[in-house]
């Protein structure tokens, strides 16, 4: 009898156990993300562009943190997007524009890299650790010509 009690108490506590592992693997997604560097805080300096659309300043940056983008073209003023991420995308949230990203470190700068949801763009950023072009010298960009990496032609 008395192992009879010891088993269906092994087995209540081996079920608990069982189903409190789906509440805790939850959370793992967040975990991995940490481990795995999606993180997009921080400012980001435009290295290559693709796609049908190559309307984006060549030196664009960009700032994200706390939900605020901060969008900078030399010699332009700069804007502030809000935005948002989950599950791999990012949306500028006042625009609607969408791109997957996914972020890679190496040996070198760490890497983001945005592929267009809703617009034919491929943009790929180095991480930088102060803003660029911080001499103060300006480049000369026609502003009517270019676009930042948050709005759509």
């Amino acid at each position: 009898m008395k192992s009879k009690h010891i088993f269906r108490v092994f087995n209540s506590l081996l079920f608990l156990g069982l189903i409190s592992l789906s509440f805790i693997g939850s959370n793992c997604n967040d975990v991995l993300n940490a481990l795995t560097g999606d993180d997009i805080t921080g400012t980001w300096q435009l290295d290559t562009q693709g796609g049908a659309q190559y309307d984006i300043c060549s030196t664009e940056s960009v700032q994200f943190n706390n939900g605020t983008a901060t969008l900078t073209c030399p010699g332009s003023s700069s804007i502030s997007r809000s935005y948002s991420t989950s599950g791999g995308v990012l949306e500028y949230t006042q625009t609607g524009i969408r791109y997957n990203y996914s972020v890679t470190s190496g040996s070198g700068p760490s890497s983001l890299t945005l592929t267009g949801i809703n617009v034919n763009r491929i943009l790929k950023y180095k991480k930088t650790s102060a803003r660029p072009n911080s001499s103060g010298a300006n480049e000369n960009n026609d502003n009517t010509k270019f676009l930042n990496s948050s709005e759509l032609k």
